[in-house]
């Protein structure tokens, strides 16, 4: 992992460069350019606050409100959202960049890590568009920011370490791009993000604990919404953010030189 990390260091400017790009192709030839960064999650976040909360009529037990219920929402979704691209932009991503890794010879995590850095800045945006939202309603806690700083990392750590695999995977098998897009899809049902935890059957939530994504985005609500911290979950969201470094880790290291053969 050292070597990894200090090929990315080395190649920082090449990774700052590519995320740069990255970042603005997503945008390009429309006539707001960057500033869809910002409309883009304002317009998904109205969506889902007035289907859910207006026309479902969801709420919090024992919170009321529309607005505390839209945080709640839009708390959850920003972290999977950013969890769920940067996952399937890994995935598919040797093959996106076959040119750049064979002629170039660009080394592939330098590659990783320069769509990772793009993908989580455009999340990075609507993150504090969620805080800023969270401000406005009265439910940011401000002891709850370490828990915040901690999800991050869980975050970053996790899809740095699946990225590492799926890059890996998606050059050997190319299905596994559509693969990897049902189980995120199943993944985002089967966790807490569109619906309160209460909202579950008492035997179903009691397995909520043993959801590694779920540990992690809850740390986002500790700050945004103050809600009490689950030490346990966030335990397990860590470990298990690790584990996938470490097996991403082995699996990038045995394998990647076979990949430019491969494309």
């Amino acid at each position: 992992m050292l070597s990894i990390l200090s090929s990315v260091w080395r190649w920082r400017r090449l990774v700052w460069e590519l995320a740069r790009r990255d970042f603005k192709a997503r945008y390009a030839g429309s006539a707001l350019g960057a500033a869809w960064a910002v409309l883009e999650p304002l317009v998904q976040f109205a969506l889902y606050l007035t289907v859910f909360s207006y026309f479902l009529g969801m709420r919090l037990e024992g919170r009321p409100g529309v607005g505390l219920f839209g945080v709640y929402l839009i708390s959850g979704l920003v972290p999977f959202l950013a969890f769920q691209e940067s996952v399937m932009r890994a995935t598919g991503l040797a093959r996106e960049r076959a040119q750049l890794v064979r002629h170039v010879n660009v080394p592939l995590e330098v590659v990783l890590a320069g769509a990772l850095t793009a993908v989580l800045a455009r999340h990075g945006v609507a993150l504090l568009l969620v805080v800023g939202v969270a401000a406005g309603f009265g439910t940011l806690a401000p002891a709850g920011l370490p828990w915040l700083l901690g999800g991050l990392v869980v975050l970053v750590v996790g899809v740095f370490g699946l990225g590492l695999a799926l890059m890996i995977g998606g050059a050997f098998l190319p299905d596994l791009v559509q693969l990897v897009g049902t189980a995120t899809t199943i993944l985002f049902f089967a966790t807490p993000i569109v619906y309160p935890v209460t909202a579950l059957p008492r035997r179903v939530a009691s397995w909520v604990a043993f959801n590694p994504v779920w540990g992690g985005l809850h740390c986002f609500r500790v700050a945004l919404l103050g809600e009490p911290p689950e030490i346990g979950s966030f335990v397990l969201a860590a470990a298990s953010a690790a584990l996938a470094l470490a097996i991403g880790t082995l699996v990038f290291k045995l394998r990647r030189s076979q990949v430019p053969d491969l494309l």
